[in-house]
């Protein structure tokens, strides 16, 4: 199943622009993001976020301080001021308040002042994109004043206000100005240094998977990720492995080598390992890395084409996850793979009614050569059970039904175990990232079954989402807890950017896993 040398001359021939940018030029493990920095007072910023909120039918603001209530003036108070400017709590509502030399930024938190991190986290988000998109040829020194009163909440306002700073290198000639110079943080005696570094890992981690989201196809096929991720990870513990054409046939990685088969650019396996001596749990995460999805010969709608370099977020996002939780030293023990392979048409290329042979045996009948991310993810998913872990989860951009049942803003949620649904529920809902428990019911099982081989990659159309979790669940080894995230929705945004999340690529998903992986240190 290894790709021919002529093949790969005829794509280079084909694609000679393909020299012109080589990936290294892109370095995520070094996204910029403005420096952040606990802070007592506003200083010299240009811009202060607040909140403001209802309290016993009045507004009242949420992390005034005594300069901003000096700078509204002798008997103005700073919630009237903001009042007669029109002024509402609505949740999310922005209002502009210019004192003099500086601009107050208040932002809606609603009638209830037991304010979730959640909360903060979009409330510093929307007045530092806000501050950011003003025009100013100067960069913005903001200051984010929202009474976090805990870590929990500290950390919130730290990812919120950098998650909103960042924006992705885009591939022109002359290089984007920076339009935020700096970001303080108010935060009470009881808010740590440690908080604020734990935001700002995770904040760096989740624009990292939008970077590697965001690049062009012909900017990071498999290889170009291995090699990302290399030298994403150099600086921290963690064990890198991987696996080319020749091992992933030696290793018996049929789906894997099918679904790459047909590109000039043959697939790869990376498995990493982060495995402190502290840790007493082992957490295994797998990530659909598909670089390009064509659809194969079951070719997606032209319509569809354009956006298919978001089909590896599932990777992207399990990459700069280990990466965060080796950061931050989490005594967890966490393994990682990621199953990397671009989906294209040639004369190699894999095709509906193939039976394919899983690494552990299983033959599927390849009914839709579209269904490619569940085949990847087969042969991880047969590898993992040789690390005996405590938790499997992967992640992937799988199913269009997902989008259909839930969305584009909640990812689909599904498992072999209640309690561990319930674990991955709370670890997203503290990461501020939403997922729905769907079921895998038997009658999606008893649909797998197929006239030639052992299973069939698909049925119809009908509960899709469950089909394709109930065929990932037969390659996790019984007795093994796991969980399946379908992001394939809010993996991409393809609206407009909102509080945190840009537009295009998210990084949904790093926030739960490496808040699924702090709940098992320890």
């Amino acid at each position: 199943m290894t790709q021919n040398s002529t093949d790969r001359e005829r794509y280079q021939m084909a694609t000679p622009h393909q020299n012109l940018f080589e990936p290294a030029r892109f370095d995520p493990g070094r996204t910029a993001l403005p420096r952040v920095e606990l802070v007592k007072s506003i200083g010299r910023a240009s811009d202060v976020v607040i909140g403001l909120a209802t309290s016993k039918g009045q507004p009242t603001v949420i992390g005034a301080t005594a300069e901003l209530e000096r700078a509204a003036g002798r008997g103005s108070q700073l919630a009237n001021l903001l009042t007669d400017q029109g002024a509402q709590t609505d949740v999310d509502r922005l209002t502009c308040l210019n004192l003099p030399g500086i601009r107050v930024l208040a932002v809606g938190l609603g009638d209830d002042l037991d304010l979730r991190p959640e909360d903060l986290r979009r409330a510093a988000a929307i007045g530092v994109r806000h501050a950011a998109s003003n025009g100013s040829p100067a960069p913005r020194r903001i200051v984010v004043s929202l009474e976090a009163t805990s870590d929990a909440h500290l950390q919130a306002v730290v990812e919120g206000a950098l998650l909103a700073s960042w924006s992705f290198a885009k591939l022109r000639r002359e290089p984007t100005r920076p339009t935020i110079e700096s970001i303080g943080v108010v935060g009470s005696s009881r808010a740590s240094q440690q908080a604020l570094d734990a935001g700002r890992t995770v904040a760096q981690a989740v624009c990292v998977a939008r970077d590697w989201t965001n690049l062009p196809p012909n900017l990071l096929g498999p290889a170009d990720l291995v090699e990302q991720a290399r030298g994403y990870l150099k600086d921290v513990r963690v064990e890198v492995e991987v696996l080319d054409e020749a091992a992933l046939e030696k290793g018996g990685y049929g789906g894997i080598l099918a679904v790459g088969g047909g590109s000039a650019r043959p697939p790869r396996l990376l498995r990493l390992d982060y495995h402190p001596r502290s840790a007493r749990q082992h957490l295994v995460l797998v990530g659909k890395g598909i670089t390009y999805d064509s659809g194969g010969y079951n070719l997606k709608p032209a319509e569809s084409l354009l956006t298919m370099k978001h089909d590896m977020a599932g990777a992207a996002a399990v990459i700069a996850a280990t990466r965060a939780i080796a950061e931050r030293g989490l005594a967890v023990h966490v393994t990682s793979y990621t199953p990397l392979a671009e989906s294209m048409i040639s004369g190699t290329a894999y095709r509906p009614g193939d039976v394919l042979t899983i690494h552990d045996g299983t033959t599927v009948e390849n009914i839709d050569s579209d269904c490619e991310g569940r085949i990847v993810l087969a042969d991880a998913l047969a590898r993992a059970n040789a690390d005996r872990p405590d938790l499997v989860v992967d992640i992937a951009t799988l199913t269009g039904a997902c989008m259909v049942a839930l969305g584009t803003r909640v990812g689909g949620l599904m498992s072999n175990d209640e309690a561990t649904a319930d674990r991955l529920l709370d670890a997203a809902e503290s990461a501020g990232e939403e997922f729905w428990h769907l079921p895998i019911t038997s009658h999606a099982r008893s649909q797998l079954a197929s006239d030639v081989a052992d299973l069939r990659s698909k049925k119809d159309r009908y509960g899709s989402a469950l089909f394709a979790a109930a065929f990932l669940q037969h390659f996790v080894a019984a007795g093994t807890n796991w969980a399946h995230l379908d992001i394939a929705g809010p993996a991409w945004n393809r609206d407009a950017p909102h509080d945190y999340v840009p537009a295009q690529a998210t990084g949904m998903g790093v926030r739960t896993l490496v808040a699924l992986a702090q709940s098992m240190a320890g």
